[in-house]
């Protein structure tokens, strides 16, 4: 019974760690982009770089990742791998943003 109980909890903790890995993605391409201004574009491309820090702050040597360590070491290889997908997306997104803001002769 008790060895049922133990593989239970590891099991439901896995799954909430495996759950906190995940980081916020980013939509390369959004139906709206061709109806984005100049000053709309400044502020998605602020948008994705506070994206880009979030990830950076949640990888590498980070308490989550020191937390994950301890309690559920898998969990440190599912977040970093989300985060390069996380990361990857935006700045995709960037480059997006970026030609948009080049069409339209933005400064």
């Amino acid at each position: 019974m008790k060895i049922t109980n133990l593989i239970k909890y590891s099991m439901i903790s896995g799954i909430f760690f495996l759950g906190a890995c995940t980081h916020q993605n980013v939509k390369v391409v959004k139906p709206a982009d061709d109806k984005l201004s100049c000053s709309d574009i400044a502020a998605e491309v602020a948008e994705i770089n506070g994206v880009l820090r979030s990830i950076d702050d949640k990888t590498g040597l980070s308490g989550r990742n020191v937390a994950m360590g301890i309690l559920f070491w898998p969990g440190i290889i599912v977040n970093q791998m989300n985060a390069g997908d996380a990361r990857e997306a935006a700045n995709d997104r960037l480059v997006v943003l970026s030609d948009l803001k080049s069409n339209l002769s933005c400064s």
